[in-house]
């Protein structure tokens, strides 16, 4: 196009604001403890709880925080020493696992039960997870 030459310019219509009024939810993580949350000591393998006949007759005693149980007077929502009691432990978790061996004078390569182990051999699998983790 010349440069002399008048150009037409056809420009797009120019964009129309549209105001809309939606709501919009923002969770803040750690903020401001629910009443309704559960009480950890309730599933925690560390606490000992001692329930009356009504609700309010409760004690609980935590066996995670030092040498003697502390009692503690209420509800827990957040805990560093928490371990959850619905979880089994490790050792009873390698004794219904199938672990792969390897191939030994008395055994073939293949799986075994953990219970089937020999004590030597649970205590060999035992010392190998704490040398990976």
């Amino acid at each position: 196009m010349p440069l002399n030459s008048a150009a037409i310019c056809i420009a797009p219509p120019l964009a129309t604001r549209v105001h809309r009024r939606t709501s919009m939810l923002i969770k803040i993580y750690g903020g401001t403890r629910l009443q309704e949350d559960a009480n950890l000591c309730e599933s925690c393998r560390c606490a000992r709880i001692v329930r009356g006949r009504r609700i309010d007759e409760e004690i609980v005693f935590c066996n995670a925080m030092a040498m003697d149980p502390v009692r503690i007077e209420f509800k827990v929502t957040s805990c560093t020493d928490y371990v959850d009691g619905r979880v089994p432990p490790y050792h009873e978790l390698v004794e219904k696992a199938w672990i792969l061996t390897p191939k030994t004078r008395r055994r073939p390569a293949g799986f075994v039960r953990g219970s089937d182990l020999e004590p030597e051999e649970v205590m060999q699998f035992m010392r190998e997870r704490g040398r990976r983790e």
